[in-house]
């Protein structure tokens, strides 16, 4: 059984980005990726197809140079996510699609989202703090 946990949101500035974490039973690792792409700066992503899965109730998964924490504040109403890695920035999305090669570069989420699908909070690009209100969805 795969279960998997995925926020993709966007703003009237154009800032898109997403979260996803994949987890398979039977011990094998999981999934984890993030993408947020902000005007004038680029694409940011985040992938490792080989992460430990949570422990227990928790969905807290650490790796090399990634922590990411997906917290159910209130069932169904209203979730944080958390996000502190090093992602790899591309000039655009043709170059992120078809390259793994790019300038390193530490991205950061503290995001909330709630029903009917509002997400607000920070993202954090090298030294720069980007506020965010927007929408987005969550499925879990």
């Amino acid at each position: 059984m795969t279960r998997e946990w995925s926020l993709e949101f966007s703003d009237d500035h154009g800032i898109t980005g997403s979260l996803r974490l994949t987890v398979l039973d039977g011990g094998v690792p999981a999934t984890f990726s993030a993408r947020v792409a902000l005007p004038g700066a680029g694409v940011v992503v985040v992938h490792d197809d080989d992460v430990p899965p949570p422990r227990g109730s928790q969905l807290v998964i650490r790796a090399e140079g990634l922590w990411a924490e997906f917290v159910c504040e209130t069932p169904g109403e209203h979730w944080s996510f958390g996000l502190e890695a090093f992602g790899v920035r591309f000039d655009d999305e043709a170059e992120a699609a078809a390259s793994d090669r790019g300038e390193r570069v530490a991205v950061g989420f503290d995001l909330e989202w709630e029903t009917p699908d509002r997400v607000f909070g920070e993202i954090l690009l090298g030294r720069r703090t980007i506020e965010f209100d927007g929408s987005g969805r969550f499925t879990w």
